[in-house]
């Protein structure tokens, strides 16, 4: 989703750049449903402009793309919206990860390095989050930073090695998914979605897989009929969807364009991306996520929820603001909502070593991590491939990764061959998103830019 200066909630969660207008919010909410199997999980990310897609690539004979002409038209639910990067200010709120080596420090270097990180983690609580954490891997080893505190209540610490939900980070890990599956001939990327799930999607034989995978689908996203004031948010997090709720959500909005034709975010395609994994496995989205990319790559400490409510393990509380403008406490929060397209929870570590070996070609064959990261462009500095966001921050360093947003925590994972830093702040909506999202873009430049 897209990153915006404070619309609350949005299944992938990424923050608005300062200057981006806070999308207007529907404020109908969606109808709640009962418990189900496939409850999905609720990320927020901000609002994302729609632009016409210009590939930078050809993508298959039948997909026609348009100029790119920026529209101001974002989802309602911020925290499920994409952001785009601002690469002309030293704020850059995207960045690109490319193959472009990164010029190497000297030992003397990294002490400074890892102080500008801190000091964008100190600017996050200085603009109001509770806690902050970042983790950095280089060519000088791994580095953790924490500032802030992880429980307003208790006064302790943020555990260094805290779990906390990613929001629409998870969408780089369905995508990865998907693509694992394709290596193995179960999908076919450019095949119609309809082939694996009829009747789930209007236009079913026009909206491929890659589509889906990369925005261009051209269906709504049902984040954008969230209630997003702070009684909303409680809301939401308290009502259990299933994944084919929210698709009917998303598919009863009017189309965003024809199949191919406009990038927009869209956290309803990623919902129908959990179905098509469920239907091509045989397992639950939660299962075959962990038996195919979680267990392989040895991150022990995620795992995508259903319906549960808590965090397992050592975390930070997250943080959201109330009607006065205060923090309050939302980390029991029901994950439905977001689901494929945002519920994973996970740490800094495991996040920054899955993208280390996604983007060294350990999922799935190179031929398919060159199609991850053929692009469509969103904005100056913003382009999106495959579940995969590429960034180009002021410093002109192209990285790769996501940003996730959902009510009570903004994380932002990007990396180039050499660096890799994950940081995450405990408070969305916080008492001043732009502030945040600044902060965030500081921690991305103090990492690759210096």
């Amino acid at each position: 989703m897209k990153p915006h200066t404070l619309t609350p909630l949005l299944l992938a969660v990424t923050l608005l750049p300062p200057s981006f207008p806070t999308p207007a919010i529907a404020q109908a909410p969606a109808t709640p449903q009962t418990a189900h199997a496939h409850a999905s999980a609720t990320t927020r990310t901000p609002a994302i402009p729609q632009l016409a897609v210009q590939p930078a690539h050809a993508q298959t004979p039948s997909v026609r793309i348009a100029h790119v002409h920026a529209r101001s038209q974002a989802p309602a639910a911020p925290w499920l919206a994409v952001q785009p990067a601002h690469t002309r200010t030293p704020t850059t709120s995207w960045l690109t990860r490319t193959q472009a080596p990164v010029t190497g420090r000297s030992v003397h270097a990294e002490p400074t390095r890892r102080q500008a990180v801190q000091a964008a983690l100190d600017a996050l609580v200085a603009a109001g989050a509770p806690g902050a954490l970042a983790e950095t891997r280089d060519e000088n080893g791994h580095w953790t930073g924490v500032a802030g505190t992880g429980d307003l209540r208790a006064r302790t610490p943020v555990p260094r090695n805290g779990r906390w939900r990613i929001g629409s980070v998870t969408k780089t890990f369905v995508a990865a998914l998907v693509l694992r599956l394709a290596d193995e001939k179960k999908i076919v990327l450019d095949a119609p979605i309809g082939r694996y799930l009829p009747g789930l999607l209007p236009r079913q034989d026009k909206i491929t897989v890659r589509m889906l995978l990369n925005h261009t689908g051209g269906i709504a996203d049902y984040a954008a009929t969230f209630d997003q004031t702070p009684a909303g948010l409680r809301r939401l997090g308290e009502t259990t969807y299933t994944p084919r709720r929210l698709i009917a959500i998303g598919t009863g909005l009017p189309p965003t364009s024809d199949p191919g034709v406009r990038w927009a975010y869209s956290n309803t395609g990623y919902a129908a991306l959990g179905l098509l994994i469920e239907k091509v496995t045989g397992q639950s989205l939660p299962v075959a996520l962990h038996t195919h990319v979680i267990a392989p790559l040895g991150l022990r400490a995620t795992y995508l929820p259903t319906t549960a409510r808590g965090i397992t393990g050592p975390h930070p509380r997250g943080y959201m603001r109330d009607e006065k403008n205060r923090l309050e406490d939302t980390t029991a929060f029901n994950p439905s909502n977001a689901w494929a397209a945002g519920a994973l929870i996970s740490t800094a570590s495991d996040v920054n070593r899955f993208f280390d070996q996604l983007l060294r070609g350990r999922l799935f064959s190179p031929a398919l991590l060159t199609q991850m990261k053929q692009t469509v462009p969103v904005a100056p500095g913003f382009e999106y491939g495959l579940g995969l966001m590429k960034l180009t921050l002021s410093c002109g360093t192209t990285v790769w990764g996501h940003k996730g947003h959902i009510p009570g925590y903004a994380t932002y994972s990007f990396h180039t061959d050499r660096r890799d830093i994950t940081v995450a702040a405990t408070a969305l909506p916080s008492l001043n998103d732009a502030a945040i999202d600044q902060a965030m873009n500081q921690a991305l430049n103090a990492e690759f830019c210096s």
